[in-house]
C-alpha cells in the first residue's frame, strides 16, 4: 500500500460531523490516516516519485516496561542457607493463690510457704518449617545476526536491554504469582481452620433479606455493615485472645503488624457508597492495608466469580480439618484477609543470573534461577471473610 493517501473528503466530513452541518453521523473511514500496526512487508519500499529511494524508518520505539511484582508482605527475611526454620511457643501460665496472704494455718494464722515449692513452668512447644520450590527462565539471544537490523551499537544495545527486561518482567510476574500461591494457601487454611465469616449469609440472616453476591456489592447498608464487622474484628485482634488463629494460640496482633488485604471490587464498592464511613476510612488508613485486584484468577472481564475465588490444594491442610479431602479448598466470594505478617512468610529465597556466550554460534545464552521457600503459621491470627 502507498505511504500517503489523499484524505480532503474525510476530513471534510469530519468538520461537517463536528458543525453539526450533517443530517446524520457520518461513517468515517480512518483506515489512511490512523495505524493500527501492519507488518513492513506490506509497504512500499520505495517513495513513490523516482521509485528508487528506500523508504526510512523514523524511530524505533522499544514498548517495554519494568514490572515490580506485589510482594503483600510475605517476601522477608529470608534465608539463602540452611533447610529449616524453628519457631518456639508459649503458653502463658495460669494464677495460682498470692501465698503473701495464707492464713491456713490453725486458727486463720499465717502460714509460710516454702519458695521450693513451686512446680509450675512456662509450656513451650516448637515447630519446624521447611520445604523449597525451584524454577528458571532460559534464553538465547542473538549476537551478530541482527546487526543487519540497526545502524550503531547504541541502537542494538537498546533492542537488547527490551529482551532483558522483559526476561526480567517474566521473572517478577512468576514471583508474585507465588506469593498469591502461598497467601491463597493461608486463606485456605484459616477456611479450613474455622477462621472464616460468611458476611453476606450473617447480613441476610439478621436483616431478614435475601441479597445475591452483585446485589450486595451495591448495597450501601450490606457494605458498611460488613466494613464494621471487619473493623471490629481488627480491634478485637490487637488484645490477647486465642479465638483468631486455628491453633488456639494465646496471641495478640497490633495494627503495625497486622495485614489486610481487600479485593479491588469490594474496596472500590465501598469507596463509592461509604465514602464518609467511619468504619471504612479506619480500614484505609491502616499501615499495611493493600487492595488486591484477584487472588488467584483474573479471567477475561476481571468479574467478581473470577477475581474473588481460590482453588488451593495443599495435603497439610488435612492436618488443620481432617474432613477435608486431600487438603483441597474451593471457596468464591472471599472480599477480605485479616492476617498477622507472621501468619504467611517466605522463610527461603534465592535468585541468581547467568550467562555464556556460545563464539561457534554467535549467540547469548542467559538464564535467572529461583528458590522460595513459604511458610504459615496457624498459631498467629488470620480470619477470612467471604460473600456466599
Amino acid at each position: 500500500m502507498a505511504i500517503i493517501e489523499q484524505i480532503s473528503a474525510l476530513v471534510n466530513d469530519a468538520v461537517s460531523d463536528a458543525l453539526g452541518k450533517s443530517q446524520n453521523i457520518t461513517e468515517l473511514d480512518t483506515t489512511n490516516l490512523v495505524s493500527l500496526g501492519k507488518k513492513i512487508a506490506d509497504f512500499d519500499a520505495y517513495e513513490p516519485f523516482f521509485k528508487s529511494l528506500s523508504n526510512r524508518i523514523a524511530r524505533t520505539v522499544y514498548f517495554v516496561r519494568s514490572y515490580n511484582g506485589n510482594d503483600r508482605h510475605i517476601l522477608r527475611d529470608e534465608h539463602d542457607y540452611g533447610a529449616f526454620v524453628q519457631k518456639v511457643y508459649y503458653n502463658m501460665p495460669q494464677a495460682t493463690d498470692n501465698p503473701t496472704y495464707n492464713h491456713s494455718g490453725a486458727n486463720g494464722a499465717f502460714q509460710q510457704a516454702s519458695p521450693y515449692d513451686v512446680e509450675t513452668t512456662v509450656e513451650v512447644s516448637s515447630m519446624i518449617f521447611g520445604g523449597q520450590g525451584t524454577w528458571t527462565v532460559e534464553i538465547i539471544r542473538p549476537v551478530e545476526q541482527i546487526k543487519t537490523a540497526f545502524t550503531s551499537p547504541a541502537e542494538m544495545a537498546a533492542f537488547v536491554d527490551g529482551i532483558y527486561v522483559t526476561v526480567d518482567n517474566a521473572f517478577e510476574l512468576e514471583l508474585e504469582s507465588t506469593v498469591a500461591l502461598a497467601d491463597n494457601t493461608a486463606m485456605a487454611c484459616a477456611i479450613a481452620g474455622g477462621q472464616a465469616r460468611n458476611l453476606l449469609k450473617e447480613y441476610n440472616d439478621k436483616h431478614s433479606t435475601t441479597l445475591s453476591a452483585v446485589q450486595a456489592l451495591e448495597n450501601a447498608d450490606f457494605l458498611k455493615y460488613a466494613s464494621m464487622e471487619i473493623n471490629r474484628v481488627v480491634d478485637n485482634m490487637s488484645r490477647m485472645s486465642t479465638v483468631f488463629n486455628a491453633k488456639g494460640y494465646e496471641t495478640f496482633t497490633p495494627p503495625d503488624r497486622l495485614v489486610l488485604e481487600m479485593l479491588s471490587q469490594f474496596a472500590s464498592a465501598s469507596d463509592m457508597y461509604l465514602q464518609a464511613d467511619t468504619f471504612h476510612n479506619e480500614l484505609v488508613k491502616l499501615p499495611n492495608f493493600e487492595k488486591v485486584p484477584y487472588w488467584q484468577r483474573a479471567g477475561k472481564d476481571f468479574t467478581f466469580a473470577d477475581c474473588s475465588t481460590i482453588d488451593v490444594k495443599n495435603e497439610a491442610i488435612t492436618s488443620v480439618n481432617e474432613s477435608i479431602t486431600n487438603g483441597a479448598v474451593k471457596q468464591s466470594g472471599i472480599i477480605a484477609f485479616i492476617h498477622d505478617i507472621e501468619n504467611v512468610a517466605a522463610y527461603f529465597g534465592e535468585r541468581h543470573s547467568w550467562e555464556i556466550f556460545n563464539p561457534r554460534s554467535d549467540v547469548m545464552v542467559h538464564g535467572e534461577k529461583a528458590r522460595k521457600g513459604f511458610a504459615i503459621d496457624g498459631h498467629a491470627n488470620a480470619v477470612v471473610f467471604y460473600m456466599a
